[in-house]
């Protein structure tokens, strides 16, 4: 009775006052508190009656129909879960591409589907304008059949433009039978091709709700650019499964930024629709706490404030409304709080998804629910695993462990240690061991748990581990193999010395072909191999002798002299004097005074870049320390140069990628770093430097997040670039041919993997000033002797990002060159972004190239080297004198 009473006294001191029914938040809460112990006591049907004095209140000002808000409350619920549902139909898309052989009816399949997510829509036809004629693509066969040359044309010149548009298209006559349809939607989708804008059309039939942001065109473009890209894939037949997925990712990001907007957007249509009033969504000051806001303005107007944890999200403004707004409002506030902890969820499910890729790349991870239910798989199971098949997978459901083609004996195995991960509620266990053609895989579950504690995903591990890393489980076949190639070590050897004296017509004995090969540091090599000629093949002896001419100029060579020793000294001087890998291993004259010059200039010299590249490595003994073979580093350089100068950047290229290598070589060779890093990490550092930018797109991370590109989306608009970096440099020493670091002891492996992957992440400029400050505050209180592993790291990362901001501290003519090249790379990313709608950066329009770099220098190089300088003992000199130089410089053409 006390709740009655106090609700009465509120409703009696707003009567008194005469004047209309004004609630804030702060007395909607109350009211909700109220009506919840109302509804305890079981009040709430009395209170509500007709004769209550709330209903006669509220009848005064509003004549609500109950009806007609619980259906639009069941719409816009509906429209919520159709929107988050979206993300699952995704999810299954992706497992289905992953397991599916890929060809037209796969993709076709794809793409319909993507279609029915995206429009709205089972089919869509695309046109584009290629090389005076009209290219097509349309999910739906008879359109493709029936559709014209001419018509096609016709389409295109009708709906042809230079801006993002959805129209609507009545068609006619042939038009309308074809597409089986009195009403399509046009979505005109401006596109550069060949420095030209042309448009690509998406036509389709809206068969149910679309999911795309109307009042954020260039969002719509840069999900009509991924589904362009996907339909004139499969015109081409370029049927590539990573590129297929990073594009459905790409979608599922786009969807979930999105979400927000679109949600916002079906509300007020919902709302106008069933109301048949005009509804305007009002968005709230980013993390407003005003709860003072009425919700009643006036009797035909109110503002709707929805809420999200006591914050006001945004406001439903509506005329003539017929609902009752204290109910209305508190549905909203709870759906709308429901909607954004499920996104919550989406985004925590990516990013977990995104880690485990990236931190195991080699092993398969499949997730599963509770119920068995596939839910996710990091990549396609390997071709040579014949133990296990995942085919079954369907586009629009999940496959069950039970239903997986496995053989009978792991499957039972597995699904007992599922069984029993559930039972004993263990974080993880070994599942046991798959062994097939004489190979092994380890099986892991490991489960996550929710806010309960309670287990709510399986993540099952399959894991191949590399020789290298293998614990000594060797099965009776695999020491029977061990043994006979042991016996056949001498024999190997011997096939080898046969094949170099058949091959060059050599007057050589073993022993002697074996003192040469080991001259090159090939013998390692002969022995670890089992396919020797193959092997032999592969050398730089015999690729250099493969070229009959050079044989022939070898075997002239050889008639001249009748020692062995003579024949043996000739076969060096022809490698050394014509092979070009050869040329590049040997030290010249000027080398050490070149590089040990801190303003040396490769860019007048970019024709030997490989040369010096191999002599800093040379120089610092790299070589003899970490076992590197040369042919190895030859390819591994020959592998960067070219994702390096890939996409002909003008700044972030070779010539960058060796100039900050370059810097950190000096401050190596003048022993700076030695008071703080040990020789393994210096060479991760410098192994970092050279590699910190690989594979560079010509942009910058916030270009790369604004147009939601496939590494933002790969790694979830975090230091997307240099993310990217790191991985590619790993993923290029994955390959044998490549792995300059195969002979480092694991513990050598992991710990220039640890370093060097920090080190590049810390080239972000986003976090420039923090580790600045966290460095200059060590070094101000005399931390800097503290040696632990973080502190190493970071100063470790300092040191990179010092060397990656070396252009500005060379003479002035190389930084002008340097400050030329990085803005052109600006101006090309300014262009992009007004040719994709996108906001300008507008740090990088250059007015004043001048006053610009003054500002660079000012306030970025100069107090970085200064703290730098300090921390290496004042080694850095030349670099702040070069600096203080070229400021003067720039002030000069300033004026």
């Amino acid at each position: 009775m006390r709740a009655i009473q106090e609700l009465d006294t509120l409703l009696r001191e707003t009567e008194t006052g005469k004047i209309k029914l004004s609630l804030t938040l702060k007395d909607l809460a109350q009211l909700h508190h109220l009506q919840s112990r109302l509804q305890e006591c079981k009040f709430l049907n009395s209170i509500y009656s007709e004769e209550s004095r709330i209903k006669q209140y509220l009848n005064k000002s509003v004549t609500v129909n109950l009806q007609i808000q619980e259906e639009l409350c069941s719409i816009i619920e509906s429209k919520m879960e159709s929107i988050a549902s979206n993300f699952n139909h995704l999810d299954k898309l992706i497992l289905y591409i992953l397991n599916q052989t890929m060809n037209k009816a796969t993709m076709k399949n794809v793409l319909r589907q993507i279609s029915n997510i995206v429009l709205g829509s089972n089919n869509f036809t695309l046109l584009r304008f290629q090389e005076k004629s009209i290219e097509s693509v349309s999910t739906d066969e008879f359109i493709e059949q029936q559709l014209t040359l001419e018509q096609k044309l016709q389409l295109y010149q009708q709906f042809r433009g230079d801006q993002l548009e959805i129209l609507t298209f009545k068609p006619t006559g042939q038009l309308q039978q074809i597409f089986k349809s009195s009403s399509l939607q046009v979505i005109r989708v401006p596109q550069k091709l060949n420095a030209q804008t042309h448009s690509s059309l998406i036509i389709y039939e809206v068969q149910q709700f679309a999911k795309l942001p109307q009042s954020k065109p260039h969002q719509i473009k840069l999900i009509c650019d991924q589904l362009i890209t996907i339909g004139y894939d499969y015109l081409n037949e370029n049927f590539h499964k990573d590129d297929l997925i990073n594009s459905v990712r790409a979608i599922g990001q786009f969807l979930i930024k999105n979400a927000p907007i679109l949600f916002q957007e079906c509300i007020r249509n919902e709302i106008e629709k069933k109301l048949n009033t005009k509804c305007e969504i009002i968005q709230s000051t980013k993390n407003s706490k005003d709860t003072s806001f009425a919700i009643l303005e006036n009797q035909t107007k109110c503002f709707i404030p929805v809420m999200s944890n006591h914050v006001v999200q945004f406001y439903l403004h509506m005329e003539n409304v017929s609902l009752d707004i204290i109910t209305f409002a508190d549905f909203m506030s709870q759906l709308w709080q429901h909607f954004k902890h499920c996104l919550r969820e989406l985004k925590d499910k990516e990013f977990l998804y995104q880690i485990i890729e990236v931190s195991t790349p080699t092993k398969l991870v499949i997730a599963s629910d509770l119920h068995l239910n596939i839910i996710y798989q990091s990549g396609s199971v390997p071709s040579s695993w014949n133990f296990l098949d995942l085919g079954n997978q369907q586009i629009d459901c999940y496959q069950n462990l039970t239903e997986i083609k496995m053989e009978e004996i792991y499957k039972t195995m597995l699904l007992s240690q599922l069984d029993e991960v559930q039972k004993s509620k263990k974080g993880a266990i070994d599942a046991g061991q798959i062994i097939y053609h004489d190979k092994y895989v380890d099986i892991a579950i490991y489960v996550k748990k929710d806010e309960k504690n309670e287990i709510n995903q399986f993540f099952i591990v399959f894991d191949q581990p590399k020789k290298r890393f293998e614990s000594q489980r060797h099965s009776k076949s695999e020491i029977k193999v061990s043994e006979t190639l042991a016996s056949l070590k001498q024999e190997k050897i011997e096939k080898a010395c046969l094949v170099l004296q058949e091959t060059l017509n050599l007057n050589l004995q073993t022993d002697e072909i074996i003192d040469m090969l080991k001259e090159h540091a090939l013998m390692t090599i002969i022995e670890q191999k089992e396919q020797i000629t193959e092997d032999i093949r592969q050398t730089y002896v015999l690729e250099y002798y493969r070229n009959s001419e050079q044989v022939q100029t070898y075997r002239r060579t050889v008639s001249e002299s009748d020692t062995p020793f003579a024949t043996k000294t000739l076969i060096q001087e022809q490698q050394l004097t014509n092979a070009k890998k050869m040329e590049l291993f040997q030290l010249r004259p000027d080398d050490l005074e070149n590089l040990n010059n801190w303003c040396f200039d490769i860019t007048i010299q970019k024709d030997q870049i490989k040369h010096y590249t191999w002599a800093l490595f040379h120089l610092l003994n790299y070589f003899d320390k970490y076992q590197m073979y040369k042919e190895t580093f030859f390819q591994f350089l020959v592998a960067i140069e070219e994702r390096y100068n890939s996409r002909r950047n003008p700044f972030h290229n070779f010539e960058h990628g060796f100039t900050v290598a370059h810097a950190c070589y000096y401050m190596i060779k003048n022993k700076l770093l030695d008071e703080y890093l040990d020789q393994t990490e210096q060479f991760a550092a410098i192994l970092s430097a050279l590699c910190h930018d690989i594979d560079h797109t010509g942009r910058t991370n916030g270009f790369e997040v604004a147009r939601m590109s496939k590494l933002a989306v790969r790694y979830n608009d975090e230091s997307v670039l240099e993310n990217h970096h790191a991985a590619m440099a790993f993923k290029i020493m994955q390959r044998e041919k490549y792995n300059i670091l195969s002979n480092l002891s694991q513990e050598q492996f992991q710990k220039v993997r640890r370093f060097m992957v920090s080190n590049i992440l810390a080239t972000d400029m986003k976090k420039h000033f923090d580790l600045v400050s966290s460095l200059e505050i060590k070094y101000k209180n005399g931390e800097m002797n503290i040696v632990n592993m973080e502190t190493k790291r970071v100063l470790s990362g300092l040191i990179v990002h010092t060397c990656d901001l070396t252009q500005p501290t060379k003479r002035f003519e190389i930084t002008k060159k340097w400050s030329i090249r990085i803005q052109n790379e600006f101006d090309n990313q300014v262009e992009e972004e007004r040719l994709l709608g996108l906001p300008i950066t507008q740090h990088l329009v250059c007015q004043n190239l001048p006053k610009q770099e003054l500002s660079f220098i000012r306030n970025i190089i100069q107090p970085l080297y200064v703290l730098t300088s300090s921390i290496l003992n004042n080694g850095l000199s030349v670099a702040l004198k070069c600096l203080e130089e070229n400021e003067k410089e720039w002030t000069k053409l300033l004026n």
